[in-house]
């Protein structure tokens, strides 16, 4: 039996840069934009700890399932790890969940900045982070179906080291966990896709800012 690979591709990083700062409006964006970057370090440093922890996790199920209901003692000393790497995971993903909570809370600074722009700014601006918002938004969804997709995976892989556990019962439990990581991986490519307009609307605003000078 095998188990579908849950790996968290690696989701697309708010790529911002300081900007030439001419006018007043284009300042602030920057500023703002620049300091929502930041917040989201720790987000990027949790995506590859995430990754790696997901490899892991998965030579040790390879070798979990090399093993025989003879073999109790190291078959439930291996689910122990399983469940072990499985919560470090959740722990990263709390704190990727935080930083970006925090870079969020930067998009009231956008607010100001479109009440001072000009009206030419303005529309532009509030695409922007109309954008931003949905984002955001779409980070949360994912968070919340990799915590989903985790708890099944956690109730799977109690029932390997369980007794009296059928072999149809284990081929539904590997269905719900196959059928909620594509829940996941598209929350994962919405949320990429978001990224990508983000970018591309930063990258247009900035070059109209720029044009006005």
């Amino acid at each position: 039996m095998k188990k579908k690979v849950v790996s968290l591709v690696a989701i697309g990083m708010l790529a911002l840069s300081g900007c030439s700062i001419g006018q007043s409006t284009e300042k602030q964006l920057s500023e703002t934009l620049t300091k929502m970057n930041e917040s989201e370090t720790e987000y990027r440093t949790t995506q590859s700890k995430l990754t790696e922890l997901e490899k892991t996790e998965q030579k040790t199920f390879t070798e979990t399932m090399e093993l025989t209901k003879e073999d109790v003692d190291k078959l439930r000393s291996k689910v122990g790890e399983l469940e072990g790497l499985l919560d470090e995971r959740l722990e990263h993903l709390d704190r990727e969940e935080a930083a970006m909570k925090e870079a969020e809370a930067f998009v009231l600074e956008l607010d100001t900045i479109i009440e001072n722009a000009s009206d030419s700014e303005r529309n532009q601006i509030v695409k922007l982070k109309e954008a931003v918002l949905k984002r955001y938004d779409l980070h949360t969804s994912f968070v919340e179906e990799y915590r989903k997709l985790a708890a099944i995976q956690k109730e799977f892989y109690n029932m390997l080291s369980a007794e009296n556990i059928t072999l149809s019962e284990l081929k539904q439990k590997v269905k719900d966990v196959n059928e909620q990581n594509e829940i996941v991986q598209t929350a994962i490519s919405e949320f990429n896709e978001a990224t990508k307009e983000v970018n591309s609307l930063k990258d247009d605003v900035f070059s109209s800012l720029e044009q006005e000078e």
